[in-house]
């Protein structure tokens, strides 16, 4: 939807209406209080689909562009069931009841909700995602971050390097880049199977490392210069 003319807009909208997306404030906590986001609703899902924050109508409209066209052309490629935003349950925010659970103080126990109050839930069958935006966190001349925070359901090892780029493609966008922290050991934090990966929100930054054009290959193509692959999904 970039670089269009108003009417050719009206239309894009239009069609998009048409398949049960719109755009709505998104009032939320911390962070989120002047940002838009789509939703998505149609007579045949359970819940309401809500897209990631954007700092302006348009921007909304435009992620519900991308949506709607990775679902039509990419949706093969992720081989995930849909994510939908969810609530965290009341006793989530009972700070005494956290502290009491897992041998904490009050204090502790307060922050972590605090923190959670800033976040996002997006659910799938197999996977929750927390999100939480980071304030321009290098510095002003790079945009904000989203910090994933994605963890199984049934709290068994995420360890799919596929998966875990679906999750960031399904919750971000497929053009935004992000990366997975390995930390100095002084800062290590390993308490849950529970993994991070952090988002630029602004899909033009690139990371000035990493390769410079995209290569993919299926298992044969690998097999013919003595590598090993996974079969890829058909639209890879």
């Amino acid at each position: 939807m970039n670089d269009l003319d108003t009417e050719s807009v009206q239309s894009a909208i239009a069609e998009l209406k048409a398949k049960g997306y719109g755009v709505r404030r998104t009032p939320g906590p911390c962070q989120r209080e002047a940002s838009y986001a789509f939703v998505l609703s149609r007579p045949t899902m359970a819940t309401t689909l809500f897209g990631p924050a954007r700092s302006s109508v348009f921007a909304a409209w435009a992620s519900a562009q991308e949506h709607a066209e990775q679902g039509e052309t990419a949706a093969s490629t992720q081989r995930l069931a849909p994510f939908y935003a969810a609530e965290l349950p009341a006793s989530a925010f009972d700070a005494s009841a956290i502290a009491q659970r897992f041998g904490v103080d009050v204090e502790s126990a307060e922050r972590q909700v605090q923190q959670l109050r800033c976040q996002s839930i997006f659910l799938s069958e197999t996977y929750q995602v927390n999100v939480q935006f980071l304030r321009h966190p290098f510095g002003p001349n790079l945009s904000d971050v989203a910090w994933l925070s994605i963890k199984r359901r049934d709290r068994e090892v995420v360890r799919d390097w596929r998966e875990l780029q679906a999750i960031k493609n399904a919750i971000v966008g497929p053009e935004h880049e992000g990366f997975e922290l390995y930390p100095a050991e002084s800062r290590l934090v390993d308490t849950a199977n529970q993994f991070h990966l952090f988002v630029f929100m602004d899909a033009k930054v690139r990371m000035p490392v990493g390769f410079l054009e995209r290569e993919v290959t299926g298992a044969d193509a690998a097999r013919a210069v003595g590598a090993t692959q996974r079969e890829l999904p058909e639209s890879a």
